[in-house]
C-alpha cells in the first residue's frame, strides 16, 4: 500500500509474491479443494472487475490486489471483501467530496461520463491516471478497509 501512497502504483513484485504464497499455501494445507478456492479467489476478482479497469474507473493494481487476497482468503471471501471495500470507497468518497467541497462538479462530471457514453455507445476512460486532478483517491485503502471488516467480522460472528 505505500507504493500506492506515494505514486499510484501497486507493485506487480508484492501482488504476485501473495498470489503465489497464497495458492501454495492453500494448496499445501487444504488440499485440492482449498487450492481450487484460492485459484477461484485469484480468477473471480479479475473477470468481475476488468470492465471497472478499462473504464478506468478503477487501477490494475488494484485489482490485483484483490486477487492476492483472493488467493489467501479463497473465491467466499474475497467476494465478501470486494463488497466490503466498494462500501468503504463509497464512504470514502462521501467524505472527500464533503472535504473538497465540490460535489457538484463531481456528479456533474459523472453524469457527462455517462451521457456520453450513452449517445456514442462506447465505454471511454472514465479519467486519466496520469492526470492527478482531484477526481480519484487510492482505492488501496478501501481495498484495506474491507480487509480489515471482514476480519472483524469473522472474529465477532
Amino acid at each position: 500500500m505505500a507504493s500506492d501512497i506515494k505514486g499510484y502504483k501497486i507493485r506487480n513484485k508484492l501482488t504476485f509474491s501473495f498470489m503465489l504464497a497464497g495458492l501454495l499455501t492453500n494448496l499445501i494445507l487444504g488440499g485440492v479443494k482449498e487450492g481450487s478456492q484460492a485459484l477461484l479467489g485469484i480468477i473471480a476478482p479479475f473477470v468481475l472487475l476488468i470492465l471497472l479497469y478499462v473504464m478506468r474507473f478503477m487501477g490494475a493494481g488494484d485489482i490485483k490486489l484483490f486477487c492476492a487476497l483472493g488467493a489467501i482468503l479463497g473465491f467466499k471471501a474475497v467476494l465478501q471483501v470486494m463488497v466490503y471495500s466498494f462500501i468503504a470507497g463509497g464512504v470514502i468518497a462521501v467524505v472527500i467530496l464533503l472535504i473538497r467541497k465540490n460535489a457538484k462538479e463531481r456528479l456533474l462530471y459523472l453524469f457527462n461520463y455517462f451521457k456520453h457514453c450513452v449517445l456514442t455507445f462506447s465505454l471511454q476512460p472514465y479519467t486519466d491516471f496520469d492526470n492527478k486532478d482531484g477526481g480519484k483517491f487510492r482505492f488501496a485503502y478501501a481495498v484495506a478497509s474491507g480487509g480489515i471488516i471482514y476480519i472483524l467480522l469473522s472474529v465477532f460472528k
